[in-house]
């Protein structure tokens, strides 16, 4: 059912009057993955969003097209932390709080752009449009999750040495179309046979089928390059 709300939210306009609160939206969840945290610790509130022209059913749309999620704050004084609990998609209260989801983000940014090319209007840079234009992943070390164009490709719940260390090198070389192997040599292991399995298990179980890595044919190498694929969420 979510698959096919995105399937037909991507060709569904957006109403202009949400901008101004799709905007806030989009920087609350910049703001959290910049700092590599729960995007629910930057939750944006109802009461705000309805000043800036939301209402009711326009949170039900955007809920139901799987743009966005809400929920209800429990925060007590004392708690490390934001609190919430889940309400039905289509009822909310006082204390309830809203978080674009990954579909929902590359569709807002993607949405956003375009209103402000035809206004003639520049948006200020940010580092999820600096990420946009040129089309890079992130890597972010610290929730181990890689995204690609506001998407999740991968989340490791468990440490994942040799990837993680091909992903960090990546993101500190600022994504660059190819990087050295950077696994440390281990004397009871093949380099280019371990750099190859690491590769494989890179292109496994994406969330996002959106990056393939590649090894550059000497085995002392990683290539990387985004995926022809616009169905999102399939998995390999």
């Amino acid at each position: 059912m979510l698959r096919a709300a995105r399937e037909q939210s991507s060709s569904v306009d957006i109403p202009e009057k949400l901008n101004e609160g799709l905007q806030t939206l989009q920087e609350a969840l910049q703001y959290a993955r910049d700092l590599g945290i729960d995007p629910w610790e930057f939750a944006v509130s109802m009461s705000r969003l309805e000043q800036l022209r939301f209402n009711p059913s326009d949170l039900r749309w955007l809920t139901l097209k799987g743009l966005a999620q809400h929920a209800r704050e429990v925060t007590v004084e004392g708690d490390d932390g934001r609190q919430f609990r889940p309400t039905g998609n289509l009822t909310f209260c006082e204390c309830t709080c809203v978080v674009l989801t990954d579909f929902g983000a590359s569709l807002v940014g993607s949405h956003l752009a375009k209103q402000s090319s035809l206004s003639g209007v520049i948006a200020a840079p940010d580092t999820n449009l600096r990420l946009t234009a040129k089309n890079n992943p992130e890597w972010k070390s610290q929730s181990r999750r890689l995204t690609f164009n506001g998407l999740e490709v991968k989340r490791f719940k468990w440490p994942a040495s040799n990837q993680e260390a091909v992903l960090c090198a990546f993101q500190e070389e600022d994504w660059p179309e190819r990087i050295d192997d950077p696994l440390r040599p281990h004397p009871d292991q093949d380099s280019k046979r371990r750099l190859a399995d690491t590769i494989k298990c890179l292109n496994r179980k994406q969330v996002n089928n959106l990056i393939h890595f590649r090894g550059d044919g000497t085995g002392e190498g990683v290539i990387w390059e985004p995926r022809n694929n616009d169905r999102i969420g399939q998995k390999l």
